[in-house]
């Protein structure tokens, strides 16, 4: 594995204040790996053989009926840890993952995340933090797609974005459609969220947004911290919003 891989590995999250001797077990058999846009990633109902950490591009996790209808679940983007759940209990993955445009993955095999979690405490507790933060992740995401409308979304996703950058006037971090998966929407219905939400000073143009008026913005699409994060609670990697 390549040095500069291991110290990048080392420094997210679930692997930060770990022992080189555990990392050094756990990272022996890492892959580097890249997929082009549109490339199937992983397997609905397939138990992963690698932890995924996600260092570019963004994946998208899809569930698939039995009728073969599918739904988007989740847009992953970096720095993140996509599957760390089936991972850790050797379990089918319950969505697949496409990769919405170049990926590059640093791919851990599973059976020895397994190993360093039994082995080493400091390991094991660091995981259950990142598995509880992206736990929270998708309650707040279950709380926004089912409390709030499109305008509603799109405005707390907005203004979320004007306070992490502290300007009102920013670019969005991905494009419209990808926009669209992350608030659980259509393209034509983000479209028209943000068409309604001009009465209260928002301007777009391409990926630029401008709030003109945020004030009158909060009090329409009401912020809750509870969903869209509670203040000095720290980030999931790769979660900009929810």
């Amino acid at each position: 594995m390549k040095s500069e891989n291991f110290s990048r590995l080392a420094s997210i999250g679930p692997f930060c204040g770990v022992s080189c001797e555990t990392l050094e077990r756990v990272f022996r058999g890492t892959q580097s790996r890249q997929f082009a846009a549109g490339t199937l990633i992983a397997e609905q109902g397939v138990a992963p053989d690698f932890l995924d950490v996600l260092l570019e591009g963004s994946v998208r996790l899809i569930g698939r009926g039995p009728d073969g209808r599918e739904t988007v679940v989740q847009l992953c983007q970096p720095v993140d840890c996509i599957f760390l759940a089936a991972v850790l209990t050797d379990a089918p993955c319950l969505v697949g993952a496409l990769a919405v445009e170049p990926v590059k993955l640093l791919s851990i095999p599973s059976q020895d995340v397994r190993r360093g979690v039994a082995s080493d405490h400091r390991l094991a507790l660091n995981m259950m933090g990142e598995q509880a933060r992206q736990a929270r992740t998708m309650v707040r995401r279950i709380k926004n797609l089912n409390l709030r409308n499109a305008k509603q979304r799109l405005g707390c996703y907005l203004i979320a974005l004007g306070d992490r950058t502290g300007s009102m006037t920013f670019a969005l971090p991905v494009p419209k459609n990808q926009v669209a998966i992350e608030l659980g929407l259509t393209p034509e219905s983000v479209s028209r969220a943000f068409a309604s939400l001009q009465e209260y000073g928002v301007s777009v143009s391409g990926r630029t947004v401008k709030l003109r008026n945020p004030e009158l913005m909060r009090a329409e699409c009401i912020p809750d911290p509870l969903i869209d994060r509670l203040c000095g609670e720290p980030p999931l990697a790769g979660d900009s919003t929810s």
